[in-house]
């Protein structure tokens, strides 16, 4: 029993020792495999930075040279061939020398090859070949499988080009078309281009409260009409343009002022390489301000010279109007004697203020004259979006006499109040007087 387990013993020994020579013969045959007798180079790539490279801009390339023959790998030479688009710099003629390269290398104990060349700026985007030799003791050269490297514009490719809004203001309440232009800068085919109208402020900061998340989320004051506010287009070729429109309603109570209007532009090149922009244009909110004048009172009756005129500006549009400035002009039928000028300044929608002015007529010479005035006005202002208006306004006036004006008749019963005042006086003098006389006379 005893001599058979003994026996078994033996028996897996023996095979455990020959299972570990073989693995060792293994290795030693697969490192001998490894080298080779004379010299074998073998080249690889180790980087291409940047990767992908834009047109215009340098590229720094390494290559790892490695001598897995036996015997060393003297006087060795490289040379890039720099074909279209790739440029060497300045007196660089692309050639290296490394000397001598020991053999039986392995790892990281080969020799790094070091290249700085630039892209040319006309460069079509894709991927291009690069062709790199070498040779030893200058013997024939031996040209390498060819590297790829890859050439394309990083960014920028896309981009709005213009933009167009009919009309050029949007009246509160209304509609109206924005129209953006992109073009495709780049050479190549840009496809799955989608541009987004941030209207809702995507770009909230999820720490917002739900107040100022509110306010963010009402900030632009438009909404989209017969269309959504996200458009896509399949493909832009190289170089050429697409218009996307969007239909946009301002809110009625939208105030009148410039909005910075957020876009999200994305894209995708050929390569499947996904690119977002996020882009402002400014959109017009506002209208034509509607300035109403009207001769508000005046004290100017027949053959009275000197009068005053009051002007009411009434604001009856929907946009506020700003810095509103007044020139009352003179004419051969009057002079103004106070200032010809003045300053009103902002008048809100749907408000009004009113200036007054002193004039001289110059030929309201009887009560019995009725004449008509011109009032030449001449005013500017701005609009909520400070653009400039100036206008010329002529005002009709009609001077009638006293007793068209009733003054006829205040005038006669003023005077039959003093006529009554004065009978009063004297009745009241009198009576004094009577008292006096009579109290004199008991006296004697």
């Amino acid at each position: 029993m005893r001599y058979a387990q003994y026996t078994r013993r033996a028996c897996t020994t023996t095979i455990m020792i020959l299972v570990m020579l073989l693995l060792s013969a293994m290795a030693v045959l697969a490192d001998r495999a490894t080298y080779v007798s004379g010299n074998s180079i073998r080249v690889s790539m180790i980087s291409q930075d940047p990767d992908p490279v834009g047109p215009g801009e340098y590229l720094e390339l390494r290559w790892m040279i490695t001598n897995y023959g036996s015997t060393p790998v003297e006087d060795l030479e490289f040379q890039l061939m720099t074909d279209y688009p790739f440029q060497l710099l300045g007196s660089d003629d692309g050639i290296r020398n490394l000397g001598t390269i020991q053999g039986h290398q392995k790892g990281e104990e080969g020799v790094i090859l070091y290249y700085r060349i630039r892209i040319n700026e006309d460069a079509s985007e894709g991927v291009n070949d690069l062709t790199l030799k070498y040779r030893h003791k200058r013997q024939s050269w031996t040209e390498l499988d060819e590297f790829e490297i890859r050439v394309q514009s990083v960014d920028a490719a896309v981009v709005v080009d213009s933009i167009k809004l009919e009309p050029e203001r949007i009246t509160p309440g209304n509609n109206g078309k924005l129209n953006i232009k992109l073009k495709n800068l780049a050479d190549s085919l840009m496809k799955d281009v989608n541009v987004k109208l941030d209207l809702t402020l995507s770009t909230i900061p999820r720490s917002a409260t739900g107040t100022e998340s509110a306010a963010l989320f009402e900030a632009l004051p438009f909404a989209p009409t017969s269309s959504s506010g996200e458009k896509r287009i399949q493909s832009i070729k190289p170089g050429k343009t697409e218009i996307v429109t969007f239909d946009l309603m301002a809110y009625p109570d939208a105030t009148s002022r410039v909005y910075k209007l957020p876009i999200i532009l994305t894209y995708k090149d050929e390569l499947d390489n996904e690119f977002t922009k996020n882009i402002i244009i400014g959109v017009i909110v506002g209208a034509e301000p509607d300035l109403y004048v009207v001769i508000d009172s005046s004290d100017l009756i027949a053959g009275k010279k000197n009068g005053e005129v009051s002007f009411k500006f009434v604001n009856r549009g929907v946009t506020d109007i700003k810095f509103l400035d007044v020139i009352l002009e003179d004419t051969e039928d009057y002079s103004v004697v106070s200032a010809r000028k003045e300053y009103i300044g902002n008048i809100d929608s749907d408000d009004f203020e009113s200036v007054e002015f002193d004039i001289y007529l110059n030929n309201n010479n009887t009560a019995e004259t009725k004449s008509n005035l011109e009032f030449p006005i001449h005013i500017t202002f701005k609009d909520a979006n400070n653009k400039d208006y100036e206008k010329e306004i002529s005002l009709e006036y009609r001077i009638h006499t006293a007793e068209e004006k009733g003054e006829a008749k205040s005038r006669s019963a003023v005077m039959i109040v003093v006529a009554v005042i004065v009978i009063l006086a004297v009745w009241v003098g009198y009576r004094k007087w009577e008292k006096r006389r009579r109290a004199k006379l008991k006296k004697q």
